[in-house]
Formats: structure tokens, C-alpha cells, sequence
């Protein structure tokens, strides 16, 4: 309201001032519009705070629901494309623009329109039409242009999407591209997802200047339409000199919202589609979110039951991942997992980590339904090494302490002495504090699966999955680590997937996975004492083979 004070100060000086040639009043009346404007000014300055606030406030809020959804998606429902996943994620830097940004003082100033226009009508009633059919004139080609621009704007988010794709492949496999001297076939993937986006953003960005041009060129117009209309009837004596004046600029000052409404229109299906693109990873199941209420248990030691149970990589994939029709590990159980690449150990090691959704049967822990069980019970109690454990940027000792913060420095040296840790870690520069990099660049496979270990082993689990604990390890740190495993283990339940011979030392039961399937549960004895066997019967019967062949 403040800003209808300029115009009728317009108003009043053209036709009270000026005729009357009275110097008081215009001090007056020029007194009364700097005061007008200091209100105006101040008033918009606290808008713009409290916008800012509020804009700030619901951005926090959006992203930190935003991403701890995507932090507790279920295993079975994060997106297989790293690339694309990201690419969904960064979609809410569209719509934190368009919450914090002009945008919303737009919606804000709408209303007045209407408001406007009374007084437009008031003052000079003849030319109260001229904004309102500017207004439709303005915004009518971005209303039509809507379905080319959400064409454009779904094409444009999915080539981004496998820009990102690739941006994040090559980036995570940049050591092999190099080994492989493969950079220009990545290259040229490269360039031709950014020239195909370059176009679609070409063709996006110039509907969107020419909206936002069309705007601000009706918006010069109206100013001259009203006084060309205006000017005549001034001349007969219809209105006078400030009516007309005063009239241009109010509906200059109407018509500006409409201007940047064009632009608003212009952008978005763009943040139509960066909603879509969330919406799609807020609609993924998450691990808490359950029709009935989650199984609480403070304390799980570890006995295992598989009936008939069945479970896939992803929903949509037809096949069975793995398959185990009767399978039961007690409590305090020390059992590890063998079979060929492929054959399904670390998923049965994520089922019982509670990381797969079962497609079919039962899965047991502890005597209750293992997908029923509180996440956060089965994580307290569950440590898991997984083959792809990584190390994240920091220090090491908030690598090692993830997930257990309040870890004191004792604790964390006997992890680390029991993994073959320790001396290494008190010969890096600055010890504990010493600066990690990503997936643990600049350590060697051994020091980055030794740490991995200490912090898996400094949670205290009642139960241990690990899945090639040793592969990276040497042979005497791998002895040493086998040694005092055993010792600390107790009445903890044990499950190892491996390939190494040494690790069986800890086991006392071997169970033997392929294609999916159980194929063998029997002690560790009479285990390899048949795996012999039949590498034996194997090696005769290539023996007889090249008898006859050489025959």
C-alpha cells in the first residue's frame, strides 16, 4: 500500500501543485512521500529478512528430510545407478531456488493486483482496463508453452541423469581408465551427453528468455498505452494531467508481478520435474517404514533358522538370488560360509544382516521374525564386514569411531592391536588424527581392511558376519588376527564367508553355498575331508581323460 504514495503524489502535484503554483503543499506532500518511502523502505527490508528466514528454515528442513530418506532406504530399493541417484538428489537445488528466490515475493504481490486495479479505477476509471488485458496478454504464451517446456525439462533431466552417470563411473574407476588407456572412449561417451544436453538446454533457454523478454515488452507498452489512450482524454477534459500520470505508473507497478510471473511460468516445469525426480526417492520404502509396529529387542545372540526362504537383488529382477530351504545356526555357532564366485555367500551374509527383503519363506533370529525386528536393534547387535566396506573422508579416528563416538583411545588401540593395526597407526603423522581421503586413497588394501576390521570389532557385537576378512591381509598379520579373534569371540556367534584355508581355524561348521543354493552343512571335518575327496576323484578322472586321449 505504501507504494500507491509516489503515485498520488504524482497525482496531487500535477494537479494541485503545479496549477496552484503552491510551494507549501508540495513540502508538505513531499515530507509525507519520503516518510512513505522510509515506512516502504524498512517494510521491504524485513520482508526480505523474514523470506530469507523462512526460505533458509524450510530448506534445512526439506533437505534434511531429503536426504535421511535416502540414508534409510531399504537394500532391495536404492536405485542401481549411483549416477542417477545423485542426479535425482541434486533436483532439490531447483526447487531451493525457487523457494528462496523472487519467486515467492510474486505469489506474494499477486492479490494486490486486484487491489490495484480498484484503485486504478478510482482514479482513472476509462483506463482501468488497460493493465488487466495486459496482464492476460503477458502470461497467455507462457500458459501455452507449458507442455513444450515439461518435454523439454523431463528430456533435459534424464540426459543429466546419465551425464551423471557417467561423471560418476569414471571418476570412481579413473585409475583403471588410465590402466586400460581408455580415456577417449570416455571421452567421447562424455562429449556426447554434454552436447546432446548442451542442445536441449539451448532450446529450454530460449523459450525461457523469450517468455521473460515478452514480458518485460508488454510491460514497456503498458506505460505508453495508457498515456497515448490517456492523452486524449485530458485534451477533452475527461481526466486530468495527474490522473493520467498517476494511472501509468500504477499499472506499471501492477503489471511488474505479471512480468516476473512470465519468468516463474518459464521455470517451472523445470522444478516440476526436480520435484518429480524427489518425489520418485520419497516414494522408496525406507527400512522403519512398516505397517505394524517393529519388534523391540535389546539383546539378539545369534541363532538363525531358514525355511524355505527365499530373496532377490532388486523387486523387479525374476531371479532368485538365493534359495535355502532349511537352514539353522545357534546361537554362539562359529560357521563359515564357502562356494565358488557367484555362488550367493555375501547374500546370505546380507540376509542375515537383515539387508534383504524376503521374497518368499522365513527367516528366523532368535526365534522372531528377522524383517519384523527393530533396524536398530539388529544393527546394535550385528557387526557386518561387508567385501566393499569403505573408508569415508576424515580423520582416522572418526573412521574407526563411526558409530561409536564416545569410543575412548584404549578402546580403539586394542582393536587396533587385535587386527595388526596398531604400530602402523603410531608411526602415521599425526596418529589417530591422521586425514583420511575418500575409500581410504593413499593406504594400502592391508591398512584400509585392517581399519575396516577394528571398526566393525570396536562395536562389540553378540554377533559377527564378515565376508573375506583377510583377503587383503598378509600372511603373518592375517595369523595374528585369526589368533586373537579366536580368543575374543567367547560365546559369540560367528559367520565367515572365505576363500582362505587359515580363517577355518575358527570355525568349527561348514556350510557350502551354489547357484544359490545349500548344497552341504556339515562339520568342518567331514567338510574337507569330501572337498578332498572330490578334488581327488577330479584329478583322476582328468588323469583317465588324457590316458585316452593320448591312447
Amino acid at each position: 500500500m505504501l507504494s500507491l504514495s509516489g503515485i498520488v503524489f504524482s497525482m496531487q502535484v500535477y494537479d494541485r501543485v503545479i496549477p496552484a503554483q503552491s510551494y507549501p503543499t508540495l513540502y508538505v506532500l513531499t515530507i509525507g512521500v519520503l516518510i512513505a518511502t522510509l515506512f516502504g523502505f524498512v517494510l521491504r527490508v524485513a520482508r526480505g529478512h523474514i523470506m530469507d528466514l523462512l526460505g533458509k528454515r524450510s530448506d534445512l528442513r526439506v533437505s534434511d528430510r531429503v536426504f535421511g530418506h535416502a540414508l534409510r532406504l531399504r537394500h532391495s530399493a536404492i536405485p542401481r545407478s549411483t549416477g542417477s541417484f545423485i542426479s535425482q538428489l541434486r533436483e532439490l537445488e531447483q526447487i531451493r531456488e525457487m523457494v528462496t528466490s523472487s519467486t515467492i515475493s510474486t505469489i506474494v504481490d499477486l492479490p494486490f493486483f486486484i487491489l490495484f486495479v480498484i484503485v486504478l479505477a478510482i482514479i482513472a476509471p476509462q483506463l482501468a482496463w488497460i493493465a488487466p488485458v495486459a496482464a492476460v496478454i503477458m502470461v497467455l504464451p507462457g500458459l501455452l508453452l507449458q507442455k513444450k517446456l515439461a518435454e523439454l525439462a523431463k528430456q533435459s533431466a534424464h540426459e543429466s541423469t546419465l551425464r551423471n552417470a557417467v561423471l560418476v563411473e569414471s571418476v570412481q574407476g579413473l585409475e583403471d581408465i588410465k590402466l586400460m588407456q581408455a580415456e577417449n572412449r570416455f571421452l567421447q561417451q562424455w562429449n556426447s551427453y554434454i552436447q546432446i544436453t548442451a542442445e536441449s538446454g539451448l532450446r529450454t533457454r530460449e523459450l525461457t528468455q523469450n517468455l521473460i523478454s515478452w514480458g518485460m515488452t508488454i510491460q514497456s507498452l503498458v506505460y505508453a498505452g495508457v498515456i497515448v489512450v490517456g492523452a486524449p482524454m485530458v485534451i477533452d477534459g475527461t481526466l486530468t494531467t495527474g490522473s493520467v500520470v498517476a494511472a501509468s505508473m500504477l499499472a506499471s507497478r501492477m503489471i511488474a508481478p505479471m512480468a516476473t510471473l512470465c519468468g516463474v511460468l518459464a521455470r517451472w516445469q523445470q522444478v516440476k520435474a526436480a520435484k518429480e525426480g524427489l518425489d520418485s526417492i520419497m516414494q522408496l520404502p525406507t527400512e522403519n517404514q512398516r505397517e505394524e509396529t517393529p519388534i523391540r529387542q535389546d539383546v539378539l545372540r545369534g541363532h538363525y533358522l531358514f525355511e524355505q526362504a527365499q530373496f532377490r537383488y532388486h523387486p523387479e529382477d525374476p531371479r532368485m538370488a538365493l534359495r535355502i530351504n532349511r537352514l539353522e545356526i545357534k546361537a554362539g555357532e562359529k560357521v563359515a560360509i564357502l562356494g565358488r564366485n557367484g555362488a550367493g555367500k555375501s547374500t546370505l551374509l546380507q540376509a542375515m544382516a537383515g539387508g534383504m527383503d524376503l521374497a518368499g519363506g522365513e527367516l528366523r533370529l532368535d526365534n522372531l521374525s528377522l524383517p519384523h525386528l527393530d533396524v536398530a536393534d539388529v544393527r546394535r547387535n550385528v557387526g557386518f564386514m561387508t567385501q566393499n566396506a569403505r573408508l569415508f573422508y576424515g580423520t582416522l579416528r572418526e573412521n574407526i569411531t563411526l558409530g561409536m563416538p564416545r569410543a575412548t583411545d584404549k578402546e580403539i588401540f586394542e582393536v587396533l592391536e587385535m587386527c595388526g593395526a596398531a604400530s602402523f597407526v603410531q608411526k602415521l603423522p599425526k596418529g589417530l588424527d591422521y586425514p583420511i581421503m575418500e575409500n581410504g586413497v593413499g593406504l594400502s588394501g592391508g591398512q584400509r581392511q585392517s581399519i575396516l576390521l577394528a571398526r566393525m570389532l570396536l562395536r562389540d557385537p553378540n554377533i559377527v558376519l564378515m565376508d573375506e576378512p583377510t583377503a587383503s591381509l598378509d600372511e603373518h598379520t592375517e595369523r595374528e588376527f585369526i589368533q586373537r579373534l579366536g580368543a575374543w569371540l567367547g560365546n559369540r556367534t560367528l559367520i565367515v564367508a572365505t576363500h582362505r584355508v587359515p580363517v577355518l581355524e575358527l570355525v568349527e561348521r561348514v556350510v557350502v553355498l551354489k547357484d544359490g543354493m545349500l548344497v552341504m552343512d556339515a562339520p568342518k571335518a567331514q567338510a574337507l575331508n569330501n572337498s578332498r575327496m572330490q578334488q581327488q576323484q577330479q584329478a583322476t578322472g582328468r588323469e583317465w581323460k588324457n590316458e585316452n586321449q593320448s591312447a
